[in-house]
């Protein structure tokens, strides 16, 4: 009897982290090259352990089996700042970190006070050679041409760093945009397709993610009602189990 309680508990808890989901997707709708994230479901089959095979002895659970990225490309903006950088396609910039080499599409950079090309928080740009990219205090003028080159009034300084992965959803990210890739995911170096004073937005769409809120609110709730349901009916048949044994 215990069964459709199961199971409907075991949908109820996979809707509670999806709405998590999709509440997290809304708080990071104007956060740069943040990547939207729905839940990956998969079916859960059970052998049952009551003695009623009328129809089955099996019982199918909802499972979210894990996360899903999309990483389809956000819109750019343009900022005007010459150190703000959009990369085009599936590319990635290469981040030197106190945990080690990250990688992030978030092109927010600026250059610190010993001329070092940083991320927001402070962390080397690496470039090709796998080396910090340094400005000297006399230069002014900062550009970056298409294929990722940096270029001050005195020439080419270096040349970004970018990367791709063969399989995007073994990236896992950690914090400030940042991405972990994962031991058997392959790295390919490639030229990239870079805008200069531009960002690249969120990839989330607002009024999408509020849809599909309401919708998983109210599954929610009808899951509930059915909870509280067959919850009435288990009391209602052992109040009438027990006045017509007694």
């Amino acid at each position: 009897m215990e069964n459709t309680l199961y199971i409907a508990l075991s949908r109820q808890t996979s809707l509670w982290r999806q709405l998590d989901m999709v509440a997290n997707n809304l708080a990071n709708v104007n956060t740069t090259a943040y990547k939207g994230v729905q839940p990956h479901f998969t079916e859960y089959v059970s052998k049952s352990k009551t003695d009623e095979k009328l129809l089955d002895d099996r019982l199918s659970f909802v499972h979210d089996f894990g996360i899903v990225r999309n990483f389809t490309e956000g819109a750019f903006s343009a900022t005007d700042n010459p150190f703000d950088l959009a990369i085009h396609g599936d590319s990635y910039f290469v981040i030197d970190t106190p945990e080690g080499v990250r990688y992030t599409r978030n092109g927010q950079f600026k250059i610190n006070d010993d001329g070092m090309l940083v991320t927001n928080e402070n962390n080397p740009v690496l470039d090709d050679r796998d080396n910090p990219i340094f400005i000297a205090p006399e230069e002014t003028e900062f550009n970056v041409t298409r294929d990722g080159t940096i270029v001050t009034e005195n020439g080419p300084v270096a040349t970004l760093q970018t990367v791709e992965f063969a399989d995007r959803q073994k990236l896992r990210a950690t914090h400030s945009g940042l991405y972990r890739n994962t031991d058997d995911n392959a790295v390919t170096a490639v030229r990239p397709n870079v805008e200069q004073g531009m960002i690249e937005s969120s990839n989330v769409n607002a009024v999408v993610e509020m849809s599909q809120m309401i919708k998983l609110q109210r599954a929610y709730e009808n899951v509930q009602m059915m909870i509280d349901t067959e919850h009435s009916r288990r009391q209602n048949a052992m109040q009438v189990y027990a006045k017509t044994s007694g």
